[in-house]
């Protein structure tokens, strides 16, 4: 289903499908981005056929929960539920408050834009494995990694041996 979030101040649309898409899954353990977003795409004037970009929202208005890691930090890879990629864990760790906003949009045939992903904090490559991978997610993913906090994790994917 198509959802509009807003539209930019050259007078295209951004939209999100509420199923399926890695926005979507954000949005729903986080109901507030589709603000800060639609606020954020107020402002913009967007060009181009994919877009990854962080936006300062000049207020604090949340944390990011990826850090990078040093070499006394306890780090594993697993795999969040219903999700195929691994992601680097870190157990300890202190979120870092930001004005960041970041969001992946992709255009469509009609010139508007589908909001891909986004999430609160600094813009970073997706993760080693996805099919979204760029040659800067190993090096990036290598030296950070979220926090773990209370998320879930499948059991039986947890390992200190690194995936990627």
């Amino acid at each position: 289903m198509k959802h509009p979030v807003g539209i930019t101040k050259n007078k295209l649309e951004v939209y999100i499908y509420l199923t399926g898409s890695l926005a979507s899954k954000r949005i729903s353990r986080q109901p507030h981005l589709l603000n800060l977003a639609q606020e954020m795409f107020s402002s913009l004037t967007l060009q181009g056929s994919r877009i990854s970009m962080e936006y300062d929202m000049q207020r604090p208005i949340g944390y990011d929960y990826v850090i990078e890691t040093l070499d006394n930090n306890i780090v594993f890879y697993g795999r969040i539920p219903k999700d195929e990629i691994y992601t680097r864990f870190v157990k300890s760790g202190k979120p870092i408050a930001t004005n960041k906003l970041s969001v992946v949009l992709i255009q469509d045939s009609d010139k508007n834009y589908e909001l891909y992903d986004l999430w609160i904090g600094s813009l970073r490559p997706p993760r080693p494995g996805s099919l979204d991978e760029t040659p800067d997610s190993k090096l990036y993913w290598s030296n950070h990694a979220l926090i773990l906090g209370d998320m879930p994790i499948q059991p039986r994917t947890i390992t200190k041996t690194s995936p990627y």
